[in-house]
């Protein structure tokens, strides 16, 4: 699932009008509070940053999650992965034992 030319278009955009607060002295922090004040979240917010840092996912993540402004995000991704991992715990026991509730 790709994304739609509307949204890339608003991304390419939003890059393009916070390259100079990253160019200016390439603080990660900094990068993520315009962002915030663009109302610039989620993937979208991930996809900016990764263009302009041109880093790999890894050091973009870091980047995204690692901003204080981001914490609501990371809050919420590491609830999700820590229900995911439940989830994957609880299917794994399950088909150890079938029995097992």
């Amino acid at each position: 699932m790709g994304l739609d030319a509307d949204r890339m278009a608003r991304i390419a955009a939003t890059t393009e009008r916070v390259r100079p607060f990253w160019e200016a002295d390439h603080d990660p922090n900094r990068l993520q509070e315009r962002l915030v004040e663009l109302d610039c979240h989620g993937l979208d917010a991930f996809l900016v940053t990764k263009e302009l840092m041109r880093c790999d996912t890894g050091e973009v993540q870091l980047a995204f999650f690692g901003a204080p402004c981001r914490d609501a995000e990371r809050r919420f991704h590491n609830a999700f992965v820590d229900a995911l991992e439940q989830e994957a715990d609880a299917a794994e026991d399950q088909a150890l034992d079938p029995d097992h509730r």
